[in-house]
């Protein structure tokens, strides 16, 4: 029997979902890092798909394209992951997060990570994703937008409102007062118009298609076919699920939430909660921009979320590898 190294207990590691690529997203980590460039490349030979070209010189067109937008942003989100690995290994030491959590199709960034699924499913699975959503939103035209202001309940209230059939609807709510809905284009265009009325503010995203929209479940299904395929482990460190809030712990567990999640309505407010009740007191954003660390500050502003390229902050954060010795089984 291995001996087993120290785990930290407080480090969570929260993986962005779509809304945060932006052009040249993927070149300041790999120019810091040899561990991010393969990353880059094992991504491109994983897809026969230039992924290193998008994230180094992609258009913001082309990054507002479902189908491009959620492999390369996963692709960004493993190359920081293994920056932080290559880091702590120069130093002799690992990081060793006690749970993690994903908005969105970043769900599938915190499988890998846990080891739940191997990164190259997980790429080829959020691929299918986006190509799934975009073949069904080229027959129903959709799109998501930010709603800045009234409660969640509220903006719920409008949708129904607009929209008794349920053609839009409240698909994240990422932090007080900052809510996202998700619907055809007509049902969503009156959702604005009303919610702008009672003083909202309002962003359309710069996204297609109608994520987290419980109409998807024809594409959902064909998604599942794919996640069905996939082999499948208990994760090594617990993920919070960004839709209910539960500790997931059990590859069944896993398998079900990267099902659940096309027509699920995003709830990172519980998530980012759970996780801080769970006893993490600091928290990676592992991938492009910073949009997961401005919504948890707003969900609490005592939380401590680092800088990946300050090592001065997380130098603490990562535990000593264990010797030869540890690792040597036991007669």
């Amino acid at each position: 029997m291995s001996a087993s190294p120290r785990r930290d207990r407080h480090v969570a590691l929260m993986f962005p979902g779509q809304g945060s690529q932006h052009a040249g997203m993927g070149r300041r980590i790999a120019e810091r890092s040899q561990a991010a460039r393969e990353v880059f490349a094992e991504a491109d030979d994983i897809l026969d798909f230039c992924v290193s070209g998008v994230v180094m010189d992609g258009s913001e067109d082309e990054l507002s394209k479902t189908a491009t937008t959620q492999p390369a942003i996963m692709a960004v989100s493993w190359a920081y992951l293994a920056y932080l690995r290559e880091r702590a290994a120069e130093k002799g030491k690992q990081l060793l997060p006690s749970l993690g959590s994903g908005h969105s199709f970043g769900q599938f960034s915190a499988a890998a990570a846990a080891d739940s699924i191997s990164f190259a499913d997980a790429l080829r699975l959020v691929r299918e994703r986006g190509r799934i959503m975009t073949k069904w939103a080229k027959k129903r035209p959709g799109g998501m937008a930010s709603i800045i202001g009234p409660s969640d309940e509220d903006v719920r209230d409008v949708c129904q409102q607009v929209s008794p059939d349920g053609d839009v609807g409240v698909a994240a709510i990422n932090a007080p007062g900052q809510t996202v809905i998700s619907g055809r284009l007509a049902a969503l265009s009156r959702a604005i118009d009303a919610v702008r009325a009672k003083g909202a503010r309002v962003v359309q995203l710069p996204i297609s298609v109608p994520g987290h929209f419980p109409k998807m479940a024809e594409a959902r299904d064909e998604l599942r076919r794919f996640i069905d395929r996939i082999e499948f482990r208990d994760p090594k460190f617990p993920i919070v699920s960004s839709l209910t809030g539960r500790v997931l712990t059990s590859r069944d567990d896993v398998r079900q939430e990267l099902s659940d999640q096309m027509t699920g309505a995003i709830n990172w407010m519980r998530a980012f909660l759970e996780m801080r009740r769970a006893g993490a007191t600091a928290f990676f954003e592992v991938g492009p921009g910073s949009v997961l660390t401005n919504l948890s500050r707003r969900v609490d502003r005592d939380a401590r979320i680092i800088d990946i390229f300050d090592e001065s902050q997380w130098e603490e954060l990562v535990v000593d590898s264990p010797s030869a010795a540890e690792q040597t089984p036991a007669p």
